[in-house]
This record gives C-alpha cells, sequence and structure tokens, in this order.
C-alpha cells in the first residue's frame, strides 16, 4: 500500500506530459484559427456602427439647425471636404445672446463645439460627406471627399475659435 502511495504522489508532482502539452497547443491553435478571422468582421462592423452614428448625429443636427434658423441647403463639391467642413462649423456655432434679440429658438451649438476632423479623399478611410441637404457615411473603398472619420478621439480637443465677423452658411 505504501508503494501505491509512494507512486501516485511522483505522478502528481512530475507535470503535464509531452502528449498533454501537445494536446493544449493544438487544441489553442485551432480555437484562434477558427476567432482570428471573426475578430476582423467585429473590427469593421464596429467602425460601421461609429461612423454611423456619427452620421445620426450630423443629420440630427442639421434638422435642429433648420428649425432654429433656415434649411441647410447648398451645392455639394465631391471632390473636395471644404463644403463638409463649412457646414460642420454652422452646425457648431453659437449665435451670440445680443444677435438672438431674445427670440425663442435654439442658438446651438447643434454639434460637439470641440469636434475638429480632418477631411479626406482616401478610399481606404471611413468619410461623412455633405449631400447638399443632408450627411451620408462613404465606407471603403468608396471615392469622394468628406470628413475623416477617426477611430481614436484624436479630433476632439479644442474648440473652433469664429472670427468676429463669422457669418453661418445661408441665407444671411
Amino acid at each position: 500500500m505504501d508503494s501505491t502511495r509512494h507512486s501516485n504522489r511522483t505522478r502528481l508532482n512530475a507535470g503535464f506530459s509531452l502528449i498533454e502539452v501537445i494536446a493544449v497547443i493544438a487544441i489553442i491553435g485551432i480555437l484562434s484559427a477558427l476567432a482570428v478571422p471573426h475578430m476582423g468582421n467585429i473590427l469593421k462592423g464596429s467602425k460601421k456602427s461609429v461612423a454611423g452614428d456619427l452620421i445620426d448625429n450630423l443629420n440630427k443636427a442639421n434638422r435642429q439647425f433648420n428649425h432654429s434658423y433656415w434649411n441647410l441647403r447648398t451645392t455639394p463639391d465631391a471632390a473636395s471636404g471644404n463644403d463638409e467642413l463649412t457646414i460642420l462649423r454652422t452646425l457648431q456655432w453659437r449665435e451670440s445672446d445680443a444677435a438672438a434679440g431674445g427670440e425663442l429658438h435654439a442658438k446651438g451649438p447643434f454639434m460637439r463645439a470641440d469636434w475638429s476632423p480632418l477631411t479626406s479623399t482616401s478610399t481606404a478611410d471611413y468619410r461623412l460627406q455633405w449631400t447638399g441637404s443632408s450627411w451620408r457615411l462613404l465606407e471603403p473603398p468608396s471615392t469622394g471627399a468628406g470628413l475623416k472619420v477617426n477611430f481614436n478621439g484624436s479630433d476632439l480637443g479644442i474648440a473652433y475659435t469664429y472670427p468676429a465677423n463669422y457669418q453661418p452658411v445661408g441665407p444671411n
């Protein structure tokens, strides 16, 4: 009986056998091979979701501006992102209390004031494009210019400083 106990203790202290280690490594390899392709789809879906939320926010801000002031309607410029920046700055603008003249409309800003995206024409980027009356999403590999969706938050920071004579886009 003592020899059986001694033999079991020795086996317990010996660790894993080579076959057990190889089996675990093989199982981890198989699971990794199955999971990695799905991770790419999850990342792509997440980016599309974030960009879609930005489009929703921009279109909501556009509707709020339209209700408070006038309908933002311009001729879009598909080759440049300058019209997108101009519309964004209009949505980020806040009318001064003195200029409002006591009217009962919202003065803005209708879009986050500290968002300063860059423009892009790269087919590798997600871009937010102004259509002349609303916003739409350009996904890779589509062509066209727009505001680049930056997924790391580096486009957030200091609010844009408007010049003293700033006039928003529209019929002023």
